[in-house]
């Protein structure tokens, strides 16, 4: 968690640099599948990602989903915090992120028994795992406003896990999600 403060604040400075760019908040919902390494473990659920451009292509990101899959019928809490780069072909925007994730896996019975402590991250049974993450995106934007724009993309990531023994050691995921965008530098 610490190296990922130092890469924001690393690239929040990047901000402070010669040109005034006031930045822009992404924030998508989405919905996506998933597959492990594991035989038959495809499962899928909801998305949000949360970015802050602090130049016009490059940003951080936070990433959340909660997902269920069906090996150990087991609901997975996935966060990370990424580096977010993107180029614009036309009205589209290609983007790419690398980042470290942290993921919550633990049964479907045990979130019923303690919905609490499973939702603080402290249940019995969650096994806590660590690993990286790189994605890939395409937005089309749907409709301008004022200060950006509504926007859908199909999004792909991969994660690989530095712990293979708690849970499967790679997952892949795809979806759609629908965005909205906040350009800061147009709001002025």
């Amino acid at each position: 968690m610490r190296t990922a403060v130092l890469i924001a604040a690393s690239l929040s400075t990047l901000s402070l640099a010669r040109t005034a760019y006031a930045g822009e908040l992404d924030l998508r919902l989405g919905l996506q599948a998933t597959t492990t390494q594991w035989p038959g473990d495809t499962g899928g659920g909801s998305s949000l990602d949360v970015g802050w451009w602090i130049r016009s292509w490059l940003g951080v990101s936070f990433v959340g989903k909660e997902q269920y899959a069906p090996v150990d019928e087991r609901i997975m809490s996935y966060l990370s915090v990424n580096a977010i780069a993107r180029h614009r072909l036309g009205p589209v925007s290609i983007g790419g992120a690398v980042g470290i994730v942290h993921q919550h896996e633990e049964s479907r019975t045990a979130v019923m028994e303690q919905p609490l402590a499973s939702l603080l991250g402290v249940g019995d049974g969650i096994r806590h795992r660590a690993g990286s993450r790189a994605g890939l995106s395409v937005a089309l934007p749907l409709r301008a406003h004022a200060h950006g724009a509504w926007f859908v993309a199909l999004e792909l990531d991969a994660t690989a896990f530095t712990e293979h023994t708690r849970g499967p050691q790679w997952m892949t995921s795809a979806g759609l999600s629908v965005g909205f965008s906040y350009d800061f530098t147009r709001a002025r």
